[in-house]
């Protein structure tokens, strides 16, 4: 099978991936929020949430090494065979925080890859984005210009989702508050606010991966 196909099928597969599971992210939480609903049914919501929440952060590390080193194989990105290993190195890595974040019973071990994951984003998008920005004005590296504007579009997705983890670490506690019955009207009122100033960055995203996807497809720039 052509190399190319394989790759452009998975960054496609990967895009699709985000921008379902998020939609059903977003789905999920109209329901976590209602206070009509009973507390059991709420955390139900709230799992299925947070299982489709999976499908962007598993997307988001895969994304950037498959359209890089699809680039390379165009000749639009001057990257050699080592260089395009740590690349693919990196994004693994990435991925396997994410999983671990996800699948991990140990409290203690969860706040700690939480930490880790929130401070390893930062330092993505100031690298990519430098190299994106660099190359723009100095083609040096990424010769088409609609490679660097993805990968500052994907810088863009990852700010997002570091906005949306902010609000849900102060959603947290009011949930908790809300399962034991506590000031169910003040833990209510936070729950809803908290998901609410969530939807800027939810609509951010969505309309990041919608340009990424037109710049790849050369509707735009």
């Amino acid at each position: 099978m052509n190399l190319f196909l394989l790759l452009k099928f998975f960054h496609i597969l990967l895009f699709v991936f985000w921008l379902g599971t998020d939609m059903g992210t977003y789905y999920a939480s109209r329901f976590v929020i209602d206070p009509k609903l009973s507390g059991p049914q709420r955390a139900t919501a709230l799992q299925i949430l947070l299982g489709c929440d999976l499908g962007p952060r598993i997307a988001m590390p895969l994304i950037m090494p498959t359209g890089i080193h699809m680039g390379k194989y165009l000749g639009l990105v001057k990257i050699d065979s080592s260089g395009l290993i740590i690349v693919w190195l990196l994004g693994l890595l990435w991925l396997t925080l994410v999983l671990s974040l996800h699948f991990s019973k140990s409290e203690t071990l969860k706040g700690k890859l939480t930490r880790l994951d929130f401070w390893v984003r930062p330092i993505i998008v100031s690298v990519v984005g430098g190299l994106a920005v660099y190359n723009l004005i100095n083609p040096t590296h990424i010769i088409a210009d609609y490679i660097s504007w993805k990968l500052l579009t994907v810088c863009a997705l990852i700010l997002c989702g570091l906005g949306i983890r902010y609000h849900l670490n102060i959603f947290k506690p009011a949930f908790r508050q809300m399962m034991m019955g506590e000031n169910l009207e003040e833990a209510n009122h936070v729950i809803k606010k908290k998901m609410d100033d969530c939807l800027p960055y939810v609509y951010g995203i969505w309309i990041g991966l919608l340009v990424s996807a037109a710049l790849g497809l050369h509707l735009i720039g």
